[in-house]
């Protein structure tokens, strides 16, 4: 209770004193402050940091005779005044007349920025990401020789230079996603250095302009049809019969289709959670759902069995063959599943390379990756003759739910998919012509047109229908 009461103070005092939204578009950065003194007067003040010194300011606010005024209101002139003057200041010291440290180098800063990224506990796919475009800078020819040399037209010239670069493994240009992802994490690099090294003297919003890719054409979300959904599956199970047991794709690529899941969801499934309420996504065959922990939106959501019995079927094949203490993960055994990365990087050559310092030998990530289906879903593609990725999966079953039978309460499947509703509505509940059979489907498999071949794998996996499932577990 006096917590709860704290809170409201707090706010309240806030309020009186200048923090709310109004306030903040009319003077940023100023705060106007009432305060009352012994004989009974009030007295208005107005606060704020000092953009050169960082120190915090006080003045009180005085009529054209010199007397205090006595109301917010009238300061407020006085305020907006405030306002535009520091807004003024902030910006002469950004355009290069505040002092520029010239002695840090390209090696220093990236050195103090890796330093700087590690202390903040990234991931290490973080860590790889800037590696990466730590790479593109490094091997920009129009680099220049030191930080503090940068200026807009080089930066333009940085964004030439990346649209140019081809693609490793395809030989063409670089995808549009992956031009914007290096130019974020370039923008982080320079706006670190810009900050914290003093070493560029562009300011932020110079460094955002400068690097601004232009507008892109906003792809349509990708969706499967039912046929060639059919010929992926088919594929797997070809796959899956020249593979060893403990490395079939079907069983994965048709949890992906069913719950819409994202790959790296459904990379680190468990049979049980660790631990009670653990942030993990796991299986709850007594619940007769899937409780799905999403990293992008941190909570759990569930995908229940209900319209979707297939997918039930499909992990109780999996799971009667599996012993869940020693492999706890659903489709990477005893470690979570690999599909983009190396299985263990762990006395080889790291990806990102060592010598960038992103990541040491040593380091315990290395080995939390198990089983790979990398090779698998690569064979997958070529046997089926359709460009599959996991990820396209999930749009798939969100476009055709938003637009059949199944998907009238959209709200339902926004919260099944870990979707935003008003991006379920406005991307994927397109009015998509779906075929008669789909749009009176009860179940997802009949609405994605796999049933039959979903039955024809759990046919060939049991010998006999509502087999049970033999998970064992310590304790049971």
């Amino acid at each position: 209770m006096a917590e709860a009461r704290s809170r409201i103070d707090s706010k309240n005092s806030r309020s009186r004193r200048g923090y709310n939204r109004r306030s903040r578009s009319e003077h940023p950065g100023v705060t106007i402050s009432t305060e009352k003194r012994s004989d009974g007067s009030v007295s208005v003040s107005l606060r704020w940091t000092d953009p050169g010194t960082n120190r915090r300011c006080k003045e009180t606010v005085r009529d054209s005779s010199g007397l205090p005024v006595g109301s917010r209101e009238r300061a407020k002139a006085a305020a907006v005044a405030k306002s535009k003057e520091i807004a003024a200041e902030r910006k002469r010291l950004e355009d290069g007349k505040a002092p520029t440290d010239r002695s840090t180098t390209w090696e220093i800063l990236k050195a103090k920025h890796i330093e700087h990224l590690k202390g903040k506990g990234r991931s290490r796919k973080t860590l790889k990401d800037y590696a990466q475009s730590w790479k593109f800078l490094e091997t920009w020819p129009g680099l220049p020789s030191h930080p503090f040399k940068l200026t807009p037209l080089d930066l333009q010239g940085f964004t030439v230079h990346l649209r140019r670069h081809k693609n490793r493994h395809t030989g063409g240009r670089l995808a549009a996603a992956s031009v914007m992802s290096v130019i974020r994490h370039v923008k982080a690099i320079f706006n670190y250095g810009r900050k914290a090294l003093a070493c560029i003297k562009l300011d932020g919003e110079r460094i955002n302009f400068a690097l601004d890719p232009g507008a892109s054409e906003k792809l349509e979300p990708f969706s499967y049809t039912p046929l060639e959904m059919v010929k992926i599956l088919e594929a797997a199970v070809e796959c899956d019969d020249q593979a060893r047991p403990d490395a079939r794709v079907f069983p994965f690529i048709a949890t992906l289709m069913l719950t819409g899941a994202r790959r790296g969801e459904l990379e680190r499934l468990r049979w049980f959670p660790s631990t009670p309420g653990a942030a993990e996504s796991s299986v709850d065959f007594a619940g007769q759902r899937l409780l799905i922990w999403s990293t992008k939106t941190r909570q759990h959501r569930v995908v229940p069995f209900g319209t979707r019995p297939a997918l039930r079927e499909i992990l109780g094949c999996v799971a009667a063959e599996r012993d869940a203490d020693a492999e706890p993960f659903v489709f990477g055994g005893a470690k979570a599943l690999a599909i983009a990365d190396r299985r263990d990087y762990c006395g080889g050559e790291d990806p990102a390379g060592d010598a960038d310092g992103m990541l040491d030998d040593n380091d315990e990530t290395h080995e939390t990756s198990g089983r790979s289906l990398k090779s698998a879903l690569k064979k997958v593609r070529d046997r089926s003759g359709v460009r599959f990725r996991p990820k396209d999966c999930r749009s798939t079953l969100a476009t055709h739910l938003a637009n059949s039978g199944l998907g009238t309460n959209l709200y339902i499947v926004a919260a099944e998919l870990g979707h935003d509703y008003a991006v379920l509505r406005k991307h994927y509940a397109a009015n998509r012509i779906l075929l008669p059979e789909q749009v009176q489907a009860l179940t997802i498999e009949d609405l994605l047109g796999i049933r039959k071949v979903i039955e024809g794998w759990v046919k060939a996996q049991s010998s006999g229908e509502g087999r049970l499932i033999r998970l064992r577990r310590k304790g049971a």
